[in-house]
């Protein structure tokens, strides 16, 4: 068993640590985006097209990432995920140019990919089998509070300190993650498997189960609510609302604020329960039409949007997560994959999203794109109904 700190085990602390500086990478650039779009005279087109970019990669290399993580380590691919990740948002605090940002957000994506799955296995491994839900839950609250700090925090920061130093700042908080769980993660619990063999029929099976496939449409639905919320919201409330950045921020993060207490919740509703089919219906049902309340001129109406959507995201997330670990389990070896799987199929297929979203904002208003990103998340939802 690891040591503990303060009754939760040093190597949970250690991923979960890694998870928030993961995430503030993950969501700084939304946050900072005006700051960048001044300095190089871009507007919200440029901001979709650098989402996409980020998208692709991290839902591209999820597979990838899964399979090597079988025959190599969990703990191996966790580090090098990090630190090519935190290495990328690093250098994008020293760039000329935006297409140079576009570039360095695939290779954060790669990286990410990298580190998540085999971060899901760690912490359900040292949580123990009965805590499986628990355990993503934490992570996801992890998710929730570096997405807090990456929204709402690194407006403030890049307001003071300016976005390259804010950028520059985060890869440097990466890197040194990534050597904290050099240090942290137990070589003896994830050692490399000489006997171990990747067989293509072994993996087809993960590739092909229809469960798994169903979960990763389900959870594109999610993302495509996750990428509208935190992808756009800052921009939107500061070009069309004309609210303070940091304000905005603040708002923009209620969402996650909420889900930094809703998905341990969650976790432990589904390891009683464990009815995924009709908890992610609800959960995706409810996101959605909260997500439309953004079209909305009025304030109070979108801080409650954001809020219930939140709420509601964090279930998704989590459930999904969990009940693709549980379909693997008679091919230990191939769990990561599993869930790396369904993260890939979701992230990889929500790239359009933000393209779409920002097309239809600079043609059409963002009352519509919000409205359309609502309707169509209800139809990326419904593929759970098939799930058995």
């Amino acid at each position: 068993m690891g040591i503990l700190l303060g009754g939760i085990r040093v190597e949970i602390l250690s991923l979960m640590l890694a998870r928030i500086i993961y995430t503030i990478n993950w969501f700084n650039i939304a946050s900072i985006f005006y700051l960048i779009a001044l300095d190089f005279r871009e507007d919200i087109a440029m901001l979709g097209i650098i989402s996409a970019s980020f998208l692709i990669g991290v839902g591209l290399f999820q597979v990838p990432a899964g399979i090597i993580a079988a025959k190599y380590g969990l703990r191996n691919m966790a580090i090098y995920g990090i630190m090519i990740a935190s290495t990328a948002a690093l250098v994008t605090g020293l760039v000329s140019g935006t297409m140079q940002i576009t570039i360095l957000r695939f290779l954060i994506g790669i990286g990410m990919a990298c580190f998540f799955g085999p971060s899901v296995m760690l912490v359900s491994k040292y949580l123990g089998k009965e805590s499986e839900g628990l355990g993503i839950g934490l992570l996801n609250s992890a998710h929730a509070l570096g997405g807090i700090v990456g929204l709402f925090g690194w407006v403030v920061l890049a307001e003071a300190l300016g976005w390259r130093a804010s950028l520059i700042l985060s890869g440097g908080l990466g890197i040194a993650t990534a050597i904290m769980l050099s240090r942290a993660l137990l070589k003896e619990e994830v050692k490399v498997s000489e006997e171990f063999r990747i067989k293509i029929s072994d993996i087809s099976k993960t590739i092909f189960n229809k469960s798994l496939i169903i979960l990763g449409f389900t959870l594109l639905g999610f993302q495509a609510g996750s990428s509208m919320i935190l992808t756009f919201s800052v921009f939107y409330f500061v070009d069309h609302l004309n609210i303070h950045p940091v304000d905005a921020g603040l708002i923009a993060s209620l969402s996650l604020i909420v889900a930094l207490v809703s998905s341990p919740l969650f976790g432990k509703i589904y390891d009683k329960i464990g009815n995924a089919k009709k908890l992610l219906f609800i959960s995706g049902i409810v996101s959605a039409i909260s997500i439309v309340g953004l079209a909305t001129d009025s304030l109070y109406i979108i801080i409650i949007s954001v809020v219930i959507t939140g709420l509601f995201l964090s279930a998704g997330f989590v459930i999904v997560y969990a009940k693709a670990k549980e379909i693997n389990k008679s091919q230990s070896q191939y769990q990561t994959l599993a869930v790396s799987y369904v993260n890939g199929l979701s992230l990889f297929g929500v790239f359009w999203i933000p393209v779409l979203f920002s097309i239809v904002a600079n043609r059409a208003g963002y009352e519509i794109a919000w409205l359309l990103g609502g309707v169509t998340m209800i139809f990326l939802v419904l593929p759970v109904l098939k799930l058995k």
